[in-house]
């Protein structure tokens, strides 16, 4: 099964949520969003994306557009009005499909990088038979990189993982588009590990400030530990390139370069190849990333209470919104704090992850619970998995049987570890959904 979903422009926040957001085109007498799918009146161009080093081509990005002189000409307008009259899967199947024929149907050498925007609903969708050879011919002749929008993934980070985990095993690259338009999407960075990192053309078109900062910040942490690509969006004057290629970017991408066309433009050069990162998935490690590194230590209950609550107190206090993961085996925080607490540190995190008993929760704004049953090996220790983009905290622990409070622990402050352990947490709150 494979799964491609384009278009433009990026929907903001979730499709339903944009669809009450945005006036639904009024369709004219002649056409429809029904009849734009049953007639499966779209087309797909292609804008170049450039080494900043030279100037050559390396790859394109696609785009959906709908019939011209409609009010569905914008991809933006054609998937409001899907979502309102629920047609968004049949309009998301269908512009997939047309994108893949595009591509097969251009002389582009074998490998080419092909950037395609993506929604996880589209994602992790079922694609008919009928579409599927396409599509998957379209990933094996090139390098199809998914990407995810800074929005899509805040807005739903248990969702947008899921989906990168599933196009990560039919072979597609994941890449966050619009990276830095939130801070929220700074501490979710290494937990969606993308292969490319595409900055909002914002952090071009303004001066740097603090903000500027702090994606840097981000992005250089990142880029150096996987090596992964940064490409600068939006690049429409030379002045601009020394703030892009300052953030990290080697590619660039926008009117400086070139415009959207319906054939890919090459230079004389052709396409150069460029090289990603390693592909990682979940099989890479097979060990219990409940069991971190390092000597297990005993000790009483109150001082690994006290440990737990300086690592909640720090991601409710941080200046950057953190990412974290929390099992609760007694209904209670690890520091033994009330579930209901939560809404407190969920004020100020990217992404508040609670695994409780299900007698035990109840549901708090912007906290993501998964309710499991009272006798998952999981409970069987309690565990805080946390990071920003400046620190990183893993902590497990578990009940000396028969002993009056005392517990054995490991904890780390290596960031590979926390990261591991979050993505475990998060995999087994997706299973409980």
């Amino acid at each position: 099964m494979t799964m491609l979903f384009l278009r433009e422009t990026p929907l903001p926040t979730s499709v339903v949520t944009v669809a009450g957001r945005l006036r639904t085109p009024r369709p004219t007498e002649s056409t429809t969003i029904e009849k734009i799918v049953e007639q499966r009146l779209l087309t797909t161009e292609f804008q170049p994306v450039l080494s900043l080093d030279n100037r050559h081509v390396v790859g394109f990005e696609a785009f959906a557009r709908g019939p011209v002189n409609t009010p569905f000409a914008s991809p933006a307008a054609m998937f409001t009005a899907a979502a309102a009259t629920n047609l968004l899967a049949e309009l998301d199947m269908l512009a997939r499909t047309v994108a893949a024929d595009a591509v097969l149907k251009v002389a582009l050498p074998d490998k080419t990088l092909l950037f395609v925007n993506a929604l996880p609903q589209g994602l992790l969708a079922e694609t008919p038979d009928e579409f599927a050879a396409q599509l998957r011919e379209a990933v094996d002749r090139h390098t199809v990189v998914a990407e995810i929008d800074d929005a899509v993934l805040t807005g739903d980070p248990l969702t947008a993982l899921a989906a990168a985990e599933r196009v990560r095993a039919l072979g597609v690259r994941v890449a966050i588009d619009n990276f830095g338009a939130s801070t929220d999407a700074l501490a979710l960075l290494p937990i969606l590990a993308p292969d490319v990192i595409k900055l909002d053309m914002a952090l071009l078109a303004n001066a740097p400030n603090a903000h500027t900062a702090m994606v840097l910040d981000a992005v250089a942490g990142y880029r150096q530990a996987t090596g992964a690509l940064v490409v600068a969006q939006g690049v429409e004057y030379d002045h601009q390139l020394p703030v892009a290629t300052s953030l990290g970017a080697r590619l660039g991408q926008g009117y400086l370069f070139g415009a959207a066309a319906t054939v890919p433009q090459l230079s004389s050069e052709g396409v150069d190849r460029i090289t990603l990162p390693r592909m990682v998935t979940a099989d890479d490690d097979d060990s219990d990333p409940l069991v971190l590194p390092g000597e297990e230590i005993i000790a009483p209950g109150a001082l690994v209470r006290e440990l737990a609550a300086r690592l909640e107190s720090t991601a409710t206090n941080s200046d950057i919104p953190a990412a974290m993961a929390i099992v609760c085996p007694n209904g209670r925080f690890p520091s033994g704090a009330p579930l209901a607490t939560a809404n407190q540190l969920a004020r100020n995190s990217a992404m508040t992850v609670l695994l409780a008993p299900d007698a035990d929760l109840r549901p708090i704004r912007r906290v993501h619970m998964a309710a499991l049953s009272n006798n998952n090996p999981l409970f069987n220790h309690t565990a805080i998995a946390m990071i920003t983009p400046s620190t990183a905290a893993a902590l497990v622990a578990t009940a000396v049987p028969d002993s009056e409070d005392f517990y054995t622990y490991r904890f780390s402050r290596d960031r590979d570890v926390a990261t591991r352990l979050l993505r475990h947490l998060i995999t087994r709150a997706v299973e409980d959904e």
